[in-house]
């Protein structure tokens, strides 16, 4: 809809200045100008700009809602003055009562019915002789009246302030004049705590006066913005004429850069809860400006000094509470006197400005006309009712969201139940959840059984996700010599629980079927009465290994070695990854998140492929490379998840996983691995860097343990590659 639409309909009536919806206004508050307006004009200002963005979310009829419409809620715009408590520092008649004429009886030419001078005493029985300044805000036909400048020229400083007595959103400040010009020069300005006040608008009588007074270059011709929070200053409403009922629109939103969705600039800008309209210069008659330049107004005659004097018979004051575009009302509190907004989108506070408990998934925002947002729910599976946002697990996607996504930062508090986690998925220590049980069960959690001799402690393998060396959920780590769920009886090699002495024969050394009998057997690479040691030129005796030992290594200088009790290093450096092809010509560089140093890089599989059409890989950086001699035997471990760029799409994909080496003119690989893998969901791959879980790429020709650790001695490329099915755009980490 333009902003110079008009709406044309029979509820309004066009011969008043401002329309008034009087069925639309809100019970207890005035039907004043605005208070229920659609698109108008009035005086030349539009303001439709100002109402579809501030009573979105309003809905007034059938030919309204058809016409506007929004993502965010927000509460009627009222007049907010008439709920106000208005001083000023300076009545007619409060020292006595006093003279005063209207300067309209008083100008030749004007035509005048029953021409004379009043009297306004503040303390009269007559009605009609006060005007205290709480007629600028009562909806009457009545007004507020300054002294006038026969009793003084600092009369000519006059100041009313409004309470609104909460904050509020101001979308457009309307004064009209009574019996009067309209004031000269004058500032509105505006407070958040009553003591500190900054301009709104400035106002003066010349465009020179701008700059001379206020140190402002002026905006000629109607006000108009370049700024969302641009102060400027105007002529415009300083004119003579009209002599009386003039009026001053200054509009806080319409026609500034972000009217349709406010930047934070011009929403704190328009925040106000106290609102004072600084007069400074009585607007006088061209003919009697050079008598109060060079006379005091006591030594001028009355009859041109009593014409002079501000009048005020309306304030209008269009605003809403704040309430960040999650309220759709906002209704008065009769016990404090304050609005208040009836928060939705599951949002609290007196302002909907942060999220309820339990529904921090995702950071609280102000909603816009045109942007919705909403809290989320936590997912603690029925466990928490409380939660809180972290940046950083919404970086790394650790947080599940109800939807099944890892999307988002909620972590859970105070988890009940025994569970423990973001999501309270897993159990506290001592505690462990089964396979095949939801972290939604009523109790998911089960004690730990473990045997106190032969267990290292309480502390059983948690959960599925954190299952290692394939041990399940509920098993416990067991001491040497010990084995079982609860490490309740001997370890192969090993006799006489509860002291599970090494039999004669090594478990891990011997193809006995049991230790403890019979003659020790030993492996191929194993030697010994007791199958116990590696046979020269070879080391690591693991009970895992078939062989028994690894094949020494050492660079041709010699075939002789020892198994060490050195502790591996670790190397974790995000910086410097990039896609590559198989060739290693062509290089695209990932995303990277914002933390420094990163944690995650991320690529659009379908922007990979248009540089990569034929197939692409992620190559490590330097730290990665180079002599790797002391990996052998260690492990590579790399974190994989994915989401879709198409919305609507979750269904789980079928990854395949593989790594290829190369160093010395060697290309070695391993076998394609298949993940399952929901989007958002993490996979951690944990590969062995041992030869005989890797081929010559592209054979089937298995690496002999010489080739493996000449590839390790100058490793120059390490490439993990992972496939999907055809068509599939994600975005891959």
């Amino acid at each position: 809809m333009e902003s110079d639409t008009k709406l044309q309909s029979s509820w309004w009536n066009a011969a008043t200045v401002g329309f008034h919806f009087v069925p639309l206004a809100p019970v207890g508050v005035q039907a004043g100008p605005y208070s229920g307006l659609a698109s108008v004009k009035v005086l030349g200002k539009d303001y439709t700009r100002i109402l579809r963005l501030l009573l979105c979310g309003f809905l007034f009829s059938s030919i309204f809602s058809s016409l506007y419409s929004c993502d965010g809620l927000f509460p009627a715009v009222l007049n907010l003055a008439s709920n106000a408590l208005i001083t000023t520092n300076a009545t007619c008649g409060e020292k006595g009562p006093e003279m005063y004429c209207k300067l309209v009886e008083h100008v030749p030419g004007q035509p005048v019915r029953n021409p004379q001078c009043r009297i306004c005493n503040q303390n009269s029985s007559n009605p009609y002789q006060r005007h205290p300044i709480t007629n600028a805000i009562d909806g009457k036909n009545t007004w507020w009246q300054s002294p006038s400048i026969k009793n003084g020229i600092e009369y000519h400083y006059v100041t009313i302030t409004l309470d609104l007595q909460q904050v509020f959103q101001i979308a457009y400040v309307i004064v009209k004049a009574a019996n009067s010009p309209r004031p000269g020069n004058w500032i509105l300005e505006r407070s958040l705590d009553g003591v500190d006040y900054r301009p709104w608008q400035y106002h003066a009588v010349t465009d020179t006066e701008c700059l001379a007074l206020y140190n402002i270059y002026p905006r000629t011709g109607p006000p108009s913005y370049a700024k969302d929070d641009e102060v400027i200053c105007t002529s415009f409403y300083s004119k003579i004429h009209p002599l009386e009922n003039g009026e001053i629109h200054i509009s806080l939103i319409n026609g500034r850069p972000s009217a349709d969705d406010p930047s934070p600039e011009l929403l704190e800008f328009t925040s106000a809860r106290y609102i004072r309209l600084r007069f400074q210069r009585i607007r006088t008659l061209n003919a009697d400006l050079m008598m109060f330049a060079h006379k005091d107004p006591r030594e001028i005659d009355p009859i041109v000094t009593r014409r002079y004097y501000y009048s005020v018979k309306d304030i209008s004051v269009g605003g809403m509470c704040i309430c960040y575009g999650h309220a759709r009302a906002c209704p008065l509190d009769p016990v404090t006197n304050k609005s208040r907004c009836e928060c939705e989108h599951n949002t609290c506070g007196d302002s909907c400005d942060q999220c309820c408990p339990g529904f921090h998934q995702k950071p609280w925002r102000a909603g816009t006309f045109l942007t919705k947002t909403e809290c989320e729910a936590c997912n603690c599976h029925g466990k928490a009712e409380e939660c809180y946002y972290d940046e950083n697990v919404a970086r790394r996607n650790l947080s599940l969201n109800i939807h099944g996504k890892y999307i988002g930062g909620g972590v859970c508090i105070n988890c009940t139940q025994n569970t423990a986690g973001i999501n309270c998925e897993t159990c506290i220590d001592g505690f462990f959840r089964p396979k095949g049980v939801s972290p939604s069960y009523p109790r998911p959690c089960q004690p730990c059984h473990c045997d106190p001799v032969g267990s290292l402690n309480e502390v059983c393998v948690k959960d599925e996700k954190r299952a290692r060396r394939g041990l399940a959920p509920g098993s416990c780590h067991c001491k040497p010599g010990f084995r079982g769920v609860s490490c309740d009886r001997c370890a192969r090699g090993y006799t006489g629980y509860p002291d599970c002495k090494p039999c004669n024969c090594s478990g891990a050394g011997s193809t006995n079927e049991d230790p403890c009998f019979g003659p020790c057997n030993c492996k191929e690479n194993v030697e010994g009465g007791d199958c116990g040691r590696c046979k020269a030129g070879f080391f690591n005796l693991q009970e895992d290994n078939h062989k028994g030992c690894d094949e020494c290594f050492c660079s041709g200088v010699s075939d002789r070695c020892q198994s060490s009790y050195w502790t591996y290093g670790q190397i974790q450096d995000m910086r410097g990854w990039y896609l590559t092809d198989i060739s290693g010509r062509i290089r695209v560089a990932p995303q990277q998140d914002d933390v420094d140093p990163p944690q995650q890089i991320s690529v659009s599989s379908l922007e990979a492929h248009r540089a990569l059409a034929q197939g692409y890989y992620w190559s490590a950086p330097a730290p990665y490379l180079g002599n790797k001699l002391a990996a052998a035997g260690g492990q590579l471990t790399f974190t994989i998840s994915y989401d879709f760029e198409a919305e609507g799409e979750d269904a789980e994909s079928v990854l395949q996983v593989t790594v290829i080496l190369e160093g010395n003119d060697l290309r070695i690989s391993t076998a394609q691995d298949e993940v399952y893998l929901q989007p958002y969901e993490e996979h951690i791959h944990v590969l062995s860097l041992k030869e005989e879980l890797f081929t010559t790429h592209g054979t089937n020709f298995p690496v002999s343990r010489r080739e493996f650790m000449t590839v390790l001695a100058s490793l120059k490329r390490v490439l993990i590659q992972i496939t999907y099915g055809p068509g599939v755009e994600a975005i891959f980490r």
